[in-house]
């Protein structure tokens, strides 16, 4: 399990709302900060942050 810290979990809260991240804005910041999509969810529940809107289903 990677838990990110500086830049990554700053990003992550600056796209999140009310707590909330939808799965695109997920993978947008994962590409964009250059990090393997396989390591946001441990980032963001560490963050207390919830994926929304999943692309695949897997959280609602």
């Amino acid at each position: 399990m990677v838990i990110h810290d500086g830049s990554v979990r700053k990003r992550f809260a600056e796209g999140a709302v009310d707590g909330k991240i939808t799965c695109e804005d997920c993978f947008k910041i994962a590409k964009e900060m250059g990090i393997p999509k396989d390591e946001i969810a441990s980032t963001l529940t560490d963050m207390d942050i919830k994926i929304i809107k999943c692309q695949i289903g897997c959280f609602s």
